[in-house]
């Protein structure tokens, strides 16, 4: 929980620091920073139709559906306390099928410093997602080392269902972290290796 508080009342500072530097980035550089007086009329509040898209004002003013929020919820609770980090990493397509790549760290039941990493396929698009494929990397959790971040590259326009990850791992014996790079084709036997550039 002290990491919980940490980020709460980190995001709060920030929502005060944004919301303060507007009114500051008007200011005239030169000149003390002034507010409204009471006799001047204060500016009229941008009407909601020229501020936002219609589709913005919909979903900020519709209350949210109780049947769907439990069923996210139910979703939320559903995922295994050994799930460390579950991220959508891009989009595929194979002719008319669609979907995107998610990946899913696994801590190890047996190990606390194991983690077991997979890479999924999910077909289709929005809310009616399904499971195509899963993959585990094998080679990751064998590695002497701590993965400290992940990014996907862009996929090429020759191959665009093929995933190429790079992982940021720090050596457990040293300070500098080492680029491995992951090159995925459904299908086929994935390469995984340190990076070659």
């Amino acid at each position: 929980m002290p990491h919980l508080r940490h980020w709460l009342a980190g995001t709060a500072f920030v929502v005060i620091a944004l919301s303060h530097t507007a009114a500051l980035a008007q200011a005239d550089a030169g000149g003390p920073i002034s507010t409204p007086d009471a006799a001047q009329p204060a500016e009229a509040p941008a009407t909601p139709d020229a501020a936002q898209p219609a589709e913005a004002q919909t979903a900020r003013t519709t209350p949210a559906d109780p049947a769907l929020a439990a069923k996210a919820k139910a979703a939320a609770e559903g995922l295994s306390p050994q799930v460390q980090d579950v991220q959508i990493v891009g989009p595929w397509s194979d002719g008319t099928v669609e979907g995107v790549w998610r990946t899913v760290m696994v801590q190890s039941q047996t190990d606390d410093s194991a983690f077991h990493f997979f890479v999924q396929q999910l077909e289709g698009a929005g809310s009616d997602l399904s499971v195509r494929a899963t993959t585990e990397v094998a080679e990751i959790n064998q590695i002497d080392g701590t993965v400290v971040g992940y990014r996907a590259d862009e996929p090429s326009e020759e191959q665009p269902n093929s995933l190429t990850l790079f992982f940021d791992i720090l050596p457990s014996d040293g300070e500098i972290a080492e680029t491995y790079e992951l090159h995925f084709f459904p299908g086929e036997p994935y390469s995984f290796g340190p990076a070659t550039n």
